[in-house]
């Protein structure tokens, strides 16, 4: 089998017997599509394929390809525009119990905690809860409550103030360093 037969073989389904798929590419077009993607998810199939002179069917077939692979859409709720703030809520659990603190976050407190999870790196901080609150005694009487919980130790809090940018290269850097093994993998 050729290279360009194989490579043509690795943008679409692997033929395994389940319709799961195979990795794409991470080729330069592919590259451009995922950081224009990150930055404008509805941006069309048409401006990609001129913007970076490639057909349009083959935009098409690897957008699709990366969407049933590794980009997945997300709203985010502006939820400034109902009035209400955002803050992260910084947590130190001891005796192990960070899992079942982070459950009984969710579920007792699912008027204003969004989301939760585990964390490793700072000694101090086990779990990091994002909440949504409206105004600061809501997020003061929040916070006095999950202190009051067994085996959590403090409570921190940190509130976005202003989102300066995000940064999209750190995308082809990654897809940079793996981009010759992960070629690789599909033309051998």
């Amino acid at each position: 089998m050729s290279k360009k037969t194989k490579r043509r073989n690795s943008l679409s389904y692997n033929g395994v017997g389940n319709n799961s798929l195979s990795l794409p590419v991470f080729d330069r077009l592919n590259i451009s599509i995922i950081k224009e993607m990150l930055t404008n998810a509805d941006v069309k199939s048409a401006t990609l394929a001129s913007r970076y002179k490639s057909p349009l069917s083959t935009v098409q077939r690897r957008r699709t390809k990366l969407e049933r692979t590794i980009l997945k859409k997300k709203y985010h709720i502006d939820i400034s525009q109902l009035g209400w703030r955002e803050a992260d809520l910084m947590i130190s659990v001891d005796k192990g119990n960070c899992e079942e603190v982070a459950k009984r976050l969710l579920e007792e407190h699912n008027e204003n905690v969004v989301a939760t999870s585990l964390r490793i790196g700072d000694p101090e901080i086990n779990i990091m809860a994002k909440v949504f609150y409206r105004d600061s005694e809501n997020l003061h009487n929040l916070i006095e409550v999950i202190k009051s919980m067994s085996s959590v130790t403090s409570v921190g809090w940190a509130e976005v103030v202003r989102v300066v940018g995000s940064n999209n290269g750190v995308i082809a850097a990654i897809f940079g360093k793996n981009q010759n093994n992960v070629q690789e993998q599909y033309l051998q």
